[in-house]
C-alpha cells in the first residue's frame, strides 16, 4: 500500500527483511520517500547487531537527498532522534530522553533505535537512508531474555502511519536547521547529562571507562570529563549506562 499526502510519499508493507536494505538498493528513491513495515526479519542496529523487530512495532526507512541537507551528513542521526522524540511527545508519550547518539529512552528503557546508512558508487555518495525502529506496544510474548531488562515501549495504540508521517515531516524540517540550533535542541533532551556513565570508545579499540557526560559539541560529538579532570570528545562510541 502506498499513500501520498502533501508531498510525502509513504509505502507500507506487512513484512520485509530490512527497510534500510530495500531503500539503499533503490538509489532513485525521491527525497523523504519512506518505507514502513509492520515487521522485519533481518532488522539491523549499530555495529551489525540484530534489531528485534516484532509485529506491532513501527519500522521505517527514510530516503534523504544530499541536495536537501543544510547540515553535515553525520548530523542526520541526531535529526532523526529529535524527530522521533518530538513526534512521540506530541502524541502524549512522556518521560522521554535521547541517549547519545541514536536511541530514545522512556523511563530509562530503550523504545527506539536509529541507523543511518549511505550508499556510495564510483562517482561518490548516492543516497542516505535513515532507519528507525520504535517499540510501540509491549510484545505479546514479551521481549527476548537478552534485552528484556533494557527494552521498553512507547505505549502508542493509534495509527502508526500517522506517527510515521509526523516523523518524516520533522526530518524534512530539521535537516534545514542551522547546525547550532539543532545541537542545542538535541542537548536539551539528552539523557545522563551531568552524570557519570560507562562509555565505550569505538575509535580506541572499544576501550571502556567511566566519565562525566558534559553534553555534545557543534558536531554532536560527545563531550566527557575523565576521572583525572581532563576533557575530551568522542565521535564514535556508546554509553552503556
Amino acid at each position: 500500500m502506498r499513500r501520498e499526502k502533501n508531498g510525502v510519499a509513504i509505502a507500507h508493507c506487512e513484512c520485509v527483511d530490512s527497510t534500510n536494505r530495500i531503500l539503499l538498493e533503490n538509489g532513485k528513491a525521491p527525497h523523504l520517500f519512506t518505507l514502513v513495515a509492520d515487521r522485519q526479519t533481518g532488522g539491523r542496529g549499530r555495529m551489525g547487531r540484530k534489531y528485534f523487530s516484532y509485529e506491532g512495532g513501527l519500522y521505517m526507512s527514510v530516503a534523504v537527498s544530499l541536495e536537501e541537507l543544510n547540515i553535515p551528513i553525520h548530523l542526520c542521526t541526531p535529526v532523526a532522534s529529535l524527530a522521533v522524540f518530538d513526534s512521540l511527545t506530541e502524541v502524549g508519550c512522556t518521560d522521554l530522553k535521547i541517549k547519545w547518539v541514536n536511541d530514545i529512552l522512556r523511563n530509562g528503557k530503550k523504545v527506539c533505535g536509529i541507523l543511518t546508512e549511505c550508499r556510495t558508487e564510483e562517482n561518490g555518495m548516492k543516497n542516505i537512508v535513515i532507519g528507525i525502529g520504535i517499540n510501540l506496544k509491549e510484545p505479546i510474548e514479551g521481549f527476548p531474555e537478552e534485552i528484556k531488562d533494557k527494552a521498553g515501549y512507547a505505549d502508542y495504540n493509534d495509527d502508526k502511519m500517522i506517527l510515521a508521517e509526523s516523523i518524516v515531516r520533522k526530518i524534512g524540517d530539521y535537516i534545514k536547521l542551522d547546525s547550532i540550533e539543532l545541537v542545542n535542541k538535541y542537548t536539551e533532551n539528552l539523557a545522563f547529562l551531568g552524570q557519570t556513565v560507562t562509555v565505550t570508545d569505538y575509535s580506541d579499540g572499544n576501550r571502556r571507562f567511566e566519565a562525566e557526560l558534559l553534553g555534545v559539541n557543534n558536531d554532536c560529538f560527545m563531550r566527557i570529563r575523565l576521572n583525572d579532570g581532563s576533557e575530551r570528545l568522542l565521535s564514535s562510541g556508546e554509553i552503556l549506562s
